[in-house]
């Protein structure tokens, strides 16, 4: 519309001049040498108009003709690029599906094409290497991307990984700092130096990192609870190798103090304490812990906790340690491993009935492969054979046992500890039911396999 306007605004001053030119007749004469030339003025400024108008048009096709060179390398520059674009795509297409070969050709060709990139085709060309193992060449291309403030953390990230990779924490840990500091806000690099600091055993710096990243909301308030009470006992480990005592004891109590239920700090006070013939202190803890969260290896400890069996006169009292354990049954009677623990020792007695009791209690609440272990190892004391091929038919079919198990990679381990190794991460290890075609190491086997890790039932 406005270009439609301004044409038929030209077009009436362009009418507008000439009928002006119209209205005012004359003419133009020229004199030179011995020629005497007369021209009506209307002729004269139509040839000048023409005159222009050449002139513009011979001006536009030699520039045309002096711009054809320049021209063309802009054209060749675009197609070079256009190529080169094309090689980063197929490159990157490449490394997605593992294709290192491919990888490397095509990030060749993107170097060749862009000769004067400083980013994606290195970063290219980085990724390609580190894909074929040569980790070398893959750490000089991460190198190169540090020159370049637009891809410095590309590189600081991709030197993070080959140092991960190397063993190196401390190096990956100083590069991770580096990272911080171009990108303060990302969470995943403070999740990358808070799992380094925890690998590297920078405690301290760890707790800083983890208050960090609850001010900024970039981890979930119940990861961050759980962390802090796997940093205590961390702390705690590390103190007792250092016969630190009153500070293993502190980290223990602060991380009893956030979760009263969490195991492993119960088992380790509680031993620590049985160590010391805190009998009283013993109890109470594990009072407190079973109503948090009835656990095998509290049970463990209760038996370990349990008073003496004083004779009276010649006879022992046979009920005396069931009684001792039907406080757990008490605590938590809504719980399968309170009535499972009771069992135990009422078969370990041989108090069959009370026995039986607690087992079609637990087998209510819940069954599993290790209540029908026991009750099969309960049958076979007995003498009674085909229920006890019985109960070892139920047990194949039945939930299987939690363990503790990484949630990461489902490998199993015999106790809880702060790293996960051989891989690594950080309070990964849950007590949980194993993933499916999880192998089960044989130390693990054997304790799993021995009911609320007490010995056997003795015929």
């Amino acid at each position: 519309m406005l270009r439609a306007l301004w044409f038929a605004v030209k077009l009436a001053l362009l009418i507008a001049v000439a009928l002006w030119v119209a209205d005012r007749p004359g003419t133009i004469s020229i004199e030179w040498l011995e020629y005497n030339i007369t021209v009506q003025m209307g002729f004269a400024l139509l040839c000048a108009f023409l005159f222009l108008m050449m002139t513009l048009m011979i001006h536009g096709a030699l520039l045309w003709v002096g711009g054809t060179a320049r021209r063309w390398r802009h054209r060749r520059q675009e197609l070079k690029a256009m190529r080169g674009l094309r090689a980063l795509a197929l490159g990157y297409t490449a490394v997605a599906a593992g294709d290192a070969k491919i990888a490397a050709y095509q990030a060749h060709r993107a170097q060749q094409f862009l000769p004067g990139d400083k980013g994606l085709s290195v970063l290219l060309a980085a990724q390609s290497a580190r894909l074929g193992g040569d980790m070398a060449a893959a750490q000089a291309a991460y190198q190169d991307l540090l020159g370049n403030k637009d891809t410095a953390f590309l590189g600081l990230r991709g030197l993070i990984g080959g140092a991960v990779a190397h063993g190196d924490t401390a190096r990956a840990l100083e590069l991770a700092q580096q990272a911080r500091g171009l990108y303060p806000q990302s969470p995943w690099i403070m999740r990358t130096v808070y799992a380094l600091e925890v690998r590297d055993g920078a405690w301290d710096a760890a707790w800083k990192t983890l208050r960090t990243a609850e001010r900024r909301h970039l981890v979930p308030p119940e990861k961050i609870q759980s962390d802090r009470v796997a940093l205590h006992l961390a702390q705690a480990d590390r103190a007792q190798v250092e016969n630190r005592e009153s500070e293993m004891l502190s980290h223990l109590k602060r991380a009893l103090k956030i979760d009263p239920g969490f195991v492993p700090a119960a088992v380790r006070l509680s031993r620590y304490y049985l160590s010391r013939r805190q009998r009283r202190e013993t109890v109470a803890l594990l009072e407190k812990a079973w109503k948090a969260n009835p656990h095998p290896e509290l049970a463990v400890l209760w038996g370990e906790a349990a008073p003496h069996n004083k004779p009276h006169g010649k006879l022992y009292d046979e009920t005396m340690r069931l009684r001792w354990f039907e406080k757990l049954v008490s605590l938590r009677p809504d719980s399968a491993e309170s009535q499972i623990a009771a069992a135990y020792i009422a078969g370990e007695d041989r108090l069959w009935t009370e026995a039986r009791q607690y087992l079609v209690a637990a087998e209510r609440i819940q069954p599993s492969a290790r209540l029908y272990r026991l009750w099969a190892s309960c049958e076979e004391a007995q003498g009674h054979f085909n229920d006890e091929r019985r109960y070892h038919d139920l047990a194949l079919t039945a939930a299987p046992d939690k363990v503790w198990t990484c949630r990461e990679t489902g490998r199993i381990y015999e106790q809880w500890s702060p790293i996960a190794e051989p891989h690594g991460s950080f309070n990964t290890i849950v007590w949980d039911y194993p993933r499916p075609g999880a192998a089960v190491p044989q130390d693990v086997a054997d304790i799993v396999e021995s009911s609320a890790f007490l010995p056997a039932i003795r015929a």
